[in-house]
């Protein structure tokens, strides 16, 4: 379960930089029209607050991942949401430095996962309903050992 997480954390990494590039490099260039539009399509998008900062971002990546990221005042991703490609949602959310403390996702197999992260981005505690139903709670110490598990 630990190299799950992982392997989701470092997704959701690469799309936000990928994101955070593309609202970046991509500035508006249509004029604004009268009225409003029925359907907008783009492949990102990018709002920005009165200081032209951007503070979220919703794209699709090239694995059709549909991914939503929020940035605090300072431009820091703080929350990523995204689909990945194999139909699991995952939420991140991170502490002013950029560190996952938080993730909670629903595997594949219909599993629910929430893992709690350390300042350092080391994976602390896990609760997951497994696919049978059944609880399962870890505790680990900093170097990931179990200190903790039940059942």
């Amino acid at each position: 379960m630990g190299g799950y997480f992982w392997r989701i954390w470092a997704v959701l990494l690469v799309l936000s930089i990928f994101w955070l590039g593309a609202c970046i490099k991509t500035s508006p260039s249509a004029e604004a029209q009268n009225g409003v539009a029925d359907v907008i399509k783009a492949k990102t998008f990018c709002l920005v607050d009165d200081q032209g900062e951007i503070r979220a971002m919703l794209g699709v990546s090239a694995d059709g991942s549909p991914n939503l990221s929020l940035a605090d005042a300072q431009g820091e991703i703080r929350a990523v949401l995204v689909v990945l490609a194999d139909g699991s949602p995952v939420l991140r959310l991170s502490d002013a430095l950029g560190n996952t403390r938080a993730m909670l996702g629903v595997f594949d197999d219909g599993t629910p996962n929430l893992g709690l992260f350390d300042a350092q981005d080391k994976p602390r505690a896990r609760l997951a309903v497994l696919a049978d139903g059944s609880p399962r709670l870890v505790l680990a110490d900093v170097e990931g050992r179990s200190l903790f598990s039940a059942p």
